[in-house]
């Protein structure tokens, strides 16, 4: 399931750097920021859905990683972008990119805990670290 949404999130990241790219005109490779974002979490998406047990966790702690960086990039260029120039299509793309990234971000901390907990479950353990 989260590798579904994690692929649905890293091609979202995509499409809005490319429509933004060239629906706007841009001549600056920037704005596609969100899809040098994407690509590499839809790809780790796929690897977390087809990949060994071991493969799986290691490509969904670094796509989560990557989009808390995309999160925290975005709104770190976003709000001084705001507050300098206002509302203009590069910051409302730089804020999609932080929603969207937000979201993964979120939706994977539920489901790392939901796990471990379902791994404490299973081992009759009750939690704590060692």
């Amino acid at each position: 399931m989260m590798s579904k949404i994690t692929i649905t999130i890293g091609v979202a990241l995509i499409a809005l750097g490319a429509g933004f790219f060239f629906g706007t005109g841009s001549t600056h490779v920037t704005a596609l920021i969100p899809a040098f974002v994407g690509l590499p979490v839809a790809i780790l998406g796929g690897i977390a859905c087809c990949g060994s047990d071991k493969a799986r966790k290691h490509a969904a702690h670094i796509a989560v990683m990557l989009t808390l960086l995309g999160a925290l990039a975005g709104l770190g260029r976003g709000i001084p972008a705001m507050i300098k120039g206002g509302i203009s299509a590069p910051v409302i793309a730089t804020f999609l990119m932080a929603a969207l990234c937000i979201v993964h971000v979120i939706f994977s901390v539920r489901s790392f805990i939901a796990a471990r907990k379902a791994r404490e479950a299973a081992s009759g353990t009750s939690g704590g670290s060692k």
